[in-house]
């Protein structure tokens, strides 16, 4: 109870106990305001590896679409309409499987790896360490009919691909794209 003492002419207050209730409310505040940090610096972290993932996948779906141009642009230099084919070719039996769905397959001759003067830019000086490759099959018309028929399969790797000795991923992002050319 505080109660007030005449001494002189000065009045003085007399303390009573302390109980610590400021101490502990100061505690679970700091607690409080601990947690929350700690919840918005993983929320910020979560979102910027998911930004990250976003962008090493658009690199190597980038990098696929310039290994499917390349191929498609050598098979339509070098396959002209009296019917004479590309230098780097596989022919697919009819009963085969596709030759571009075999991982060992794609350390055959018959891949071409995506030239540096294709990858420049005036903007940019990065060479990537692992270049798009790609692939063109004739397939055989089972229709029957005179078309020619080619699968252009391409690949692109992030800038942080790697694979293991056997060639499958390791580590980062490969896209793998398709296009069909038909000549009639």
């Amino acid at each position: 109870m505080n109660t007030l003492r005449s001494r002189g002419r000065a009045l003085q207050r007399i303390p009573r106990a302390q109980q610590g209730v400021a101490l502990l409310v100061a505690l679970v505040m700091l607690v409080i305001i601990g947690l929350a940090s700690v919840s918005v610096m993983r929320g910020a972290l979560n979102s910027d590896l998911i930004a990250n993932n976003t962008r090493v996948q658009s690199l190597a779906t980038q990098a696929a679409q310039l290994g499917l141009a390349y191929c498609e642009r050598l098979l339509n230099d070098s396959t002209p309409s009296d019917g004479s084919d590309m230098e780097k070719l596989h022919t697919t039996a009819a009963d085969a499987p596709a030759f571009y769905n075999t991982l060992a397959n794609w350390a055959d001759a018959n891949v071409h790896t995506v030239p540096e003067d294709w990858m420049a830019s005036a903007d940019s000086s990065f060479s990537p360490e692992n270049r798009p490759q790609c692939m063109v099959e004739q397939l055989n018309n089972t229709a029957g009919g005179d078309d020619r028929q080619f699968a252009v399969t391409a690949r692109g790797f992030s800038p942080d691909y790697s694979a293991d000795d056997n060639g499958n991923p390791a580590s980062g992002s490969v896209v793998w794209l398709q296009s069909r050319v038909v000549y009639e």
